[in-house]
């Protein structure tokens, strides 16, 4: 009797890739540890938010509403777009895990920067897709060069991904030089995909949202700024009309939860704590690099983004970690090594700078 092996029948190719990244799940967890790994809010969510958690009534055994009418309508106000142009997903991740789903096929070349959100290059890597990167480079304290990635992209790239604010620097494209790359890639026949997961950290003015642009895809996600992690609450804004229709046919109905459509509603009606979110985190985070700086580089970065890039002689990573404070090793971007960590600020800079110094 022939015994068929199932190995055969799917895309062994895929035995054979090596996944970048991946930290979330090596995180330890102990109760003297200071956590500054994940990229939240220090702040955590709004009063008003967890206020409509303690009263929230969901009728568990019904579907969510399969527009999310409410949510749409709340984002629709908030951006000033059209209800069409928005779709949702389980935060940025899953958002652009459905646009490379249409964008990607095998052997289709992605352009990006190095290093930068490493979960994504595993999506493209996964697709089958190549991917290729601007380099940042530590001499120039790892600042984007929009001029340098113009050069780099050609007419062969189907797709041009930026994390901005950056990730893991924390640094912002200006909306001004975003509207160039994307005029550039327009040109091109490339499609600009920008996950702005951290963007509420910054004014919605630098959103790339404000650009009415038809090889724009822009990510946004709850779980940063409005601190709503757990909810796994993320949207993608598409102002093409044959992109929309793409995304539709590679869309799973129900991609959020009835309860996190609520809670994401709340947060966007109460702007006042993310404003005050944002000063804390530049006092705090100035505070921070001033210390910082005299022992470590401190790349660039925004003073409102909670993330920035700290690195040292040696391994600063176990610098970190010896004592009781957990970050992000810099080997979870490649090309970094744990020379370099990604520091999320903390709600007061007191007890980080007590155990570093």
């Amino acid at each position: 009797m022939i015994t068929l092996n199932w190995k055969e029948k799917i895309r062994t190719e895929l035995f054979n890739i090596t996944i970048p990244g991946g930290y979330a799940d090596k995180v330890p967890h102990r109760e003297d540890i200071l956590d500054c790994s994940l990229g939240t809010n220090p702040f955590g969510t709004s009063p008003r938010v967890k206020q409509k958690l303690k009263n929230l009534e969901i009728e568990i055994a019904k579907y969510p509403d399969v527009h999310y009418t409410e949510l749409r309508n709340a984002l629709s106000d908030y951006w000033g777009i059209e209800k069409d142009s928005i779709f949702f997903g389980y935060g940025s991740m899953g958002c652009f895990e459905k646009v490379n789903k249409f964008a990607i096929k095998n052997g289709a070349k992605v352009l990006g920067i190095s290093p930068q959100y490493t979960r994504y290059i595993s999506d493209v890597i996964v697709m089958g897709g190549i991917y290729e990167s601007v380099l940042l480079k530590a001499e120039n304290n790892f600042k984007i060069d929009i001029g340098e990635i113009i050069n780099s992209m050609t007419s062969e790239h189907a797709l041009f991904y930026l994390d901005n604010p950056h990730n893991p620097t924390g640094q912002l494209v200006t909306l001004k030089e975003v509207e160039e790359i994307v005029e550039e890639a327009k040109r091109k026949g490339v499609l600009v995909l920008i996950d702005e997961a951290y963007g509420d950290f910054v004014d919605k003015k630098q959103s790339a949202i404000n650009l009415n642009a038809d090889n724009l895809i822009v990510l946004r996600s709850f779980s940063k700024g409005f601190g709503l992690a757990s909810m796994r609450v993320g949207y993608a804004v598409i102002r093409n009309r044959e992109l929309r229709e793409l995304y539709k046919k590679v869309d799973l109905p129900f991609p959020i939860t009835a309860t996190g459509e609520a809670l994401a509603v709340a947060a966007l009606r109460h702007q006042e704590f993310l404003e005050k979110s944002r000063k804390q985190i530049a006092a705090i985070k100035g505070r921070i690099i001033q210390e910082l700086k005299k022992m470590f580089q401190i790349p660039e970065t925004h003073p409102q983004t909670p993330i920035m890039l700290v690195g040292g002689e040696g391994d600063t990573y176990h610098y970190f970690l010896k004592r009781g404070v957990l970050t992000v090793p810099g080997s979870a971007f490649k090309p970094l090594d744990n020379s370099y960590v990604r520091l999320r600020v903390p709600k007061n800079e007191e007890e980080l700078l007590r155990r570093l110094f």
